[in-house]
This record gives structure tokens, sequence and C-alpha cells, in this order.
């Protein structure tokens, strides 16, 4: 009998995503890349199911508020934004209107799936965790799947839930197979673009958990520059 092979974790959140198109056509997908795969959350799915995807032209502002448009008119939302740190571009939507209507009654099954970039060569605006400031909010849910059974199970639950939420994926996460540990902070923190920068923002051994060996790797000794 041939063994299965373990799906990573993106592949498990594009399994997800399809079950719950098949579970319901009310599902909807939106974003700005959903027709290119999204480094595989969406590969393959767009051709397959048309129907149920929407793309987006550059604007967060557009893609949150017609989120909830779409909510209130019967849709379960999913709307893929490739970093979180964009959100910061249409906030409006997600302070004045999505969680206050929820909080007044009605049901927003609107699930933003939001990459963190940090570990992926990113620089700083493309690295922050917004997610901290989101779990204080009153109105929004936010999870953060950290291992394939999460990433699937956690989106699924969210999809079919009634409740605004935030799943925040950390694309370093994306092809792995088995957990990693993530560093996590209730601080909103920045992060540079390479390994020694890693290195410098979150710590000595941060680089370690993440990459394996490091004697392979010089990293610069960034620890007595200014960190404003």
């Amino acid at each position: 009998m041939q063994k299965e092979m373990k799906r990573t974790f993106a592949q498990e959140i594009n399994r997800a995503i399809e079950t719950a198109i098949k579970r319901d056509s009310n599902v909807v997908v939106g974003g700005q890349l959903v027709k290119y795969g999204v480094a595989g959350l969406t590969t393959g799915l767009f051709d397959k199911y048309r129907d149920n995807f929407i793309t987006y032209p550059v604007s967060e502002s557009l893609m949150n508020s017609s989120a909830m448009g779409l909510a209130l008119a019967g849709k379960r939302v999913v709307m893929i934004h490739v970093r979180i740190d964009f959100l910061a571009s249409g906030m409006c939507a997600l302070v004045n209107h999505i969680p206050i209507w929820y909080h007044k009654g009605h049901d927003l099954p609107i699930v933003l799936i939001c990459q963190v970039g940090k570990g992926m060569g990113q620089g700083a605006q493309h690295s922050k965790d917004l997610s901290s400031w989101f779990k204080k909010f009153q109105g929004w849910n936010v999870v953060t799947p950290e291992n394939t059974t999460e990433a699937h199970d956690l989106l699924l639950d969210s999809i079919f839930g009634n409740k605004p939420t935030l799943y925040v994926i950390h694309r370093e996460l994306f092809d792995a197979k088995e957990p990693k540990k993530l560093m996590t902070s209730d601080e909103i923190k920045l992060c540079g673009a390479s390994r020694r920068h890693e290195r410098f923002f979150y710590g000595k051994d941060h680089d370690k958990v993440f990459y394996g060996d490091v004697n392979q790797y010089e990293i610069e000794d960034l620890s007595g520059r200014n960190k404003g």
C-alpha cells in the first residue's frame, strides 16, 4: 500500500478552501492574486471554481469594504491579503464598520487570510504582525495556525462561523510539513530582510530556530546599533 504524502501548510489551506466551496456554493474567495495561486493557497482552484472567485485590483479598501457587503448579502467571504501589513491601507471598514455591525447583531462570516512575511527575505514594511492589535479590538476573532492540522481545521471553522475572523498565517510555514515554533509577542515588532537582521530584531537564537544550523552563515553582529 502506497504511503500517503504529507501535505504542506499551504496545501492544507488550499484543501480547506476547496472543501468549503464544495460544501457551500455561497463561499466566495477574493484577493489580488487569487487567480495565480498566492504561493500555493489557491493553486488550481480558480479554474475549477471561477464562479466562487473575485479578483481585485490593488485596493485594500475595496477588498475590505466589499467583504462586508458580500457577507451581508449572504456570502461566506474568504478575502486573501498577500501581506497583513497591507490591511493598514484599508482600515476604515475594519474598525468603523465590520466589528460594529457584528456587535450590533449581524452575522458577518468574513475571513481575512493575512500573511506575515517575516522569515522569507521581506523588509520591515512587509514583515510586521498586526494580529496582537486586532486581538484587543472588540468584534474581531483572531486565529494563528502553527501546524498543518490547524491550518486546515481552523480555516474551515472560521469560514463556517459567523464572526469576522483574522486568519493569520506566517509565510515561513508555507512549505512546512512538520510544526515550527513561532516567535510571538504582544508588541508589533519590526523585522529586517536578512537572517542577520532577524537575529538583531528577534534574538540570537531566532535564526537557529527557523533555519537550522547557522554555522554556515556569517551573521553580522548588530547588537551595538541603535534600535530606534
